[in-house]
């Protein structure tokens, strides 16, 4: 049927969804009518295993009838975090366009006002809209509010989770509101949710549709359920389990309570029910058969369950294998139930209405993507890696993600690698992708190579072009041909926001493998020229090393050194008071920075230039580069080397030792007979700890500086450094070893640098303070312990001190914000920085140069501290040159802990990526450790 027999609505749709197609013949379908309901029933993290008709452990009759009801499609994705995935089903687009690329913090801007939303479309024709349960897109601004973003009602709550039972957020406060006032009520969330809908059905205006998101928090972490359903399951699986089984059911009975309701109002045939998650599971559920977990995109963190119901249009009790994803619901929905879509932005999400209906699939391709990406083409699926590595899947063969194949069939990875490229530069101008995949479908059966090639006039600057670029970065002509000849090389562009995020920054990079375990110092440079109007706030223009082993595939640990204060210095070094102009757009100088590799077997390093705080300012505002490069050098004379080993340390007489408890010794001397009340700077050598040897893990980390810029304890601003030789006391009672701490560096070089405040409004400051605490000198196992995900998404660990180094300073888990970011990018040179609340605090191994433990790896790590389990925290070296984590004879569980004969069990610090100090508790928490007490 030709496209001028449809509703005027369904060709606006069409002509959008296919983007910019003025005359095409499709063929005709089944059409709901105009008013029809729509309700979307979106769980939280539930695996794709998580639901009964895939063989859950939970009881879900509710949403299997649902499924047997409806058609179930087997090859639907979401994206790998919350924010991402609703974003993307309320947009139609893909959510890195704006900005969504992870977890929404509170003070983020969230969704722009400046998205068309799916509620809106449906409100302005006449339909009822509301969401009921979790926003998750942005708390801040004026708009941040559902009701501002096209929906009549809303009732839920605005962050990432919340207590099942008092509905307060991770901070405390109360987060639970109708309508954007805040609201206490009595009851579990996933029942007030539910009810809250079953309450909006049935009174209703009947003379109008509704469009309803009920977005429940179920399954999501807190893992709280009412103790009757807990005990339905308690028995058959532990309790953490039974727990998520129970939060499982209680979300299908609340959707048999809303799906009843439909019922009795009779709206059954005049509603279209969707059912899906937002992502995968986390550990504690299940993504099987499917490898990964949430905030990753192997299968099990994006492939999830979805089931569309829709008497008299769609076939019930059927299954389709058209390839889908969230961001395809808006259109989709829209064409389903005859509402105009005419966005000023293109879609990246399609119309699959067509293909519902006659449950035939049809080739495309969906790209999805959070720090890692995904491209997937009929049954090919090729990874594309945060740091650049590549791995190819056929999902058809191995659905399972566990053969790469990208080695055998480079000529598909490659294909789909461009086509990803491709994407990823139309994502950042905003425009249609579907030209992109069109040509991708067209070529499915010939794929092609594509690769650049160099001009035929080789320039200065040239090889960069195979640099790597995020952000407001650009390779090309440096300046105008006409009048400079400056060849090519990189641009930062500080005042362009070429990739429309609203912010001025972006980085290039490059690898080298010119570097080796014999020499450990070298020096990165690059040559640079900064225009005049070049600018970025707080000195953020900058080099970075990043670390690797392993052929480089196995992230290390980076470093960053500010460099634009030497450009400031050379501006005013080349003022010219003739012309009133600096002249230093004219010279090219060198900017270095000097490293040693923390590592003996860093064998891959990254090299980067980039910017953050870009200033819009017009004219030439770009800083060019056109060389970096690497070369040995030898190490500065005022390096110190690696303290001694673990075997230096002279041993004492063993049948002169004091037993303290545990595996804690005291070493008398001079006639001493008894143990001293306290141990401190003056007799630190004497505490011992015994491993398979015995040694001193506080000797030397007991005494600090109170440095001038710090806080003292009374808050007030240090003018002169103070000595304060007893930063760290040790005690012993029967139970515990007691410390008692100033929390200060005991090393010069601990300065947070971000002297302006502008991260996060995170303070420079370090203060001093006085924590006490309790370690065990005999820990317990905890039975019912499990590890963290990568991102600790699970919560196994709190978002707080998970333990203290033998220098009084605390350890953080890996994550400076909520399930999401690596603190390693804004750690000083000994891997710490203070908090929000002025403490300083460590989140990793401190590998850098100057350190207050060096280990270069001559034998198993040291003890650096104690979790709070009690348990020893090790540095990273299981033998000499073995790193704990790649030790396959003694590997690490999921908590970094394994266990030998000398030390028992004891958690490795790792470094990475994600630099877990431990995976999650293996022991038993000491109650006067917990999270946030001081």
């Amino acid at each position: 049927m030709p496209l001028s027999n449809f509703q005027p609505l369904r060709l606006v749709c069409y002509s959008l969804v296919l983007l910019g197609a003025s005359v095409l013949a499709v063929p005709s379908i089944a059409h709901a009518e105009a008013d029809k309901n729509i309700v979307i029933l979106l769980a939280d993290d539930l695996g794709w295993g998580d639901v009964g008709f895939h063989g859950g452990t939970a009881k879900t009759p509710n949403i299997d009838r649902l499924a047997a009801d409806g058609v179930r499609l087997n090859r639907f994705y979401a994206y790998p975090a919350c924010s991402p995935a609703r974003a993307a089903m309320l947009t139609g687009r893909f959510p890195g366009r704006y900005g969504i690329t992870g977890p929404v913090r509170p003070r983020d801007e969230g969704l722009p006002t400046s998205e068309q939303m799916l509620p809106t479309a449906f409100q302005k024709v006449g339909y009822q809209t509301s969401l009921i349960g979790k926003w998750h897109l942005g708390s801040a601004g004026d708009n941040a509010n559902p009701n501002q973003r096209g929906f009549d009602q809303f009732y839920g709550f605005m962050d990432a989770s919340v207590d099942y039972f008092k509905h307060a957020g991770l901070r405390g406060q109360v987060d639970w509101q109708r309508d954007g006032k805040t609201v206490n009520e009595e009851g579990y969330s996933t029942d007030l949710l539910a009810d809250e809908a079953v309450r909006q059905i049935k009174n209703g205006d009947s003379g109008k549709p509704f469009c309803m998101v009920v977005s429940f928090n179920a399954p999501h972490s807190p893992f709280q359920a009412p103790e009757a359903l807990i005990a339905k399951y308690r028995g058959q699986l532990n309790e953490r389990a039974a727990t998520y089984a129970a939060m499982v059911d209680s979300m299908d009975q609340g959707i048999g309570r809303i799906l009843a309701e439909i019922d009795r109002q009779n709206l059954r045939n005049d509603t279209i029910v969707v059912f899906t998650s937002d992502n995968g599971a986390v550990r504690i559920g299940t993504n099987a058969p499917f490898r990964g977990l949430k905030r990753e995109v192997y299968e099990g963190g994006i492939h999830v369950p979805c089931v569309i119901r829709a008497p008299g249009l769609l076939k019930a009790g059927t299954e389709n294998e058209q390839l889908g994803a969230i961001h395809d619901l808006f259109p989709t929905l829209a064409e389903a139930a005859g509402v105009a879509v005419s966005p000023t932005k293109p879609l990246d999400g399609t119309s699959l209405w067509s293909q519902l209906v006659s449950g035939k699939a049809t080739p495309r391709s969906i790209v999805i993507a959070e720090n890692d990406h995904a491209i997937i083409r009929d049954d090919w699926k090729l990874i594309q890696l945060a740091d650049g590595n590549t791995e190819l899947y056929n999902l058809r063969t191995d659905p399972s993600e566990t053969k790469n194949v990208a080695d055998s069939e480079q000529k598909v990875a490659s294909q789909l690698l461009s086509k990803l490229t491709q994407y990823k530069v139309v994502v950042k101008t905003d425009g249609p992708a579907t030209d992109v995949f069109e040509t991708l479908v067209a070529d499915r059966d010939t794929p092609k190579v594509l690769t650049a090639t160099a001009s035929d006039d080789l320039q200065e600057g040239e090889s960069l072009a195979t640099a790597s670029f995020i952000g407001d970065v650009k390779y090309g002509v440096l300046g105008d041909p006409r009048t400079e000849s400056n060849g090519r090389g990189i641009r930062l562009l500080s005042s362009e926001d070429t990739d429309g995020n609203g912010t001025f920054a972006g980085e290039a990079s490059l690898t080298s493998t010119e570097v080796s375990a014999d020499q450990r110092w070298y020096r990165f440079y690059i040559s640079g020229l900064a225009q005049d109007n070049f600018s970025v706030d707080q000195d953020e223009l900058y080099l970075k090393v990043q670390f690797f082993q392993k052929n480089g595939t196995d992230s290390l640990d980076l470093i960053k050194e500010r460099i634009y204060p030497q450009v400031l210095q050379e501006r005013k070094d080349f003022f010219d008071k003739d012309t009133n102009e600096s002249l230093g757009h004219g010279t090219w100088r060198t900017y270095a920075m000097d490293f040693r590799t923390p590592f003996p077997e860093v064998d891959t390093v990254k090299l980067s230039v980039g910017f953050a705080n870009g200033k819009d300012q017009e004219g030439k505002s770009e800083f060019w580069v056109n060389s970096m490069d690497i070369k040995p050098i030898d190490a500065p004379a005022n390096y110190q080397a690696a303290k001694p080993t673990i075997q230096d340390f002279p041993q004492p007489d063993e049948s002169k030792l004091v037993a303290l408890g545990g595996r804690w010794y005291f070493n008398p001397k001079d006639g001493q007979h008894e143990a001293p009340k306290q141990f401190d700077y003056t007799n630190a050598q004497q505490l011992l700890y015994k491993t398979d040897r015995y040694h001193a893990p506080f000797a030397g980390n007991m005494n600090s500086w109170l440095r001038a810029g710090y806080l003292d304890f009374n808050g007030d601003e240090v003018t002169k450094d103070k000595y304060k030789p007893f930063a760290v006391i040790v005690t012993f009672t029967d139970e515990h070893l007691v410390m008692r701490s100033r929390n200060l560096p005991n090393h010069p070089t601990a300065t947070f640098p971000d002297r302006w405040r502008m991260l996060d409004g995170n303070p420079s400051y370090i203060k001093e303070q006085a924590n006490t605490w309790h370690i065990p000198l005999e820990p317990k196992r905890d039975p019912d312990a499990f590890a963290m995900d990568e991102k600790n998404s699970n919560q196994a660990l709190p978002m707080g001190a998970i333990g203290v180094a033998t220098n009084g300073v605390i350890f953080f888990n890996p994550f400076d914000h909520i399930f999401e970011t690596d603190a390693v990018w804004r750690l000083d040179r000994c891997c710490g920085h203070p908090s929000p609340r002025q403490q300083y605090h460590y989140h990793k191994y401190p590998v850098c140069v100057k350190t207050p433990w060096c280990d270069e790896g001559q034998s198993h790590s040291g003890v650096i501290g104690f979790a709070f389990d009690g348990f020893p925290v090790y540095g990273p070296y299981e033998s000499k040159g073995l790193l704990a984590k790649d030790d396959t004879k003694n590997p690490l569980n999921d908590f970094n802990l394994h266990e030998d004969a000398d030390r028992g069990p004891h958690y490795h610090v790792t470094p990475g990526q994600y630099p877990h100090i431990i995976g999650g508790y293996w022991g038993q928490i000491d109650t006067n450790n917990r999270p946030g007490r001081r």
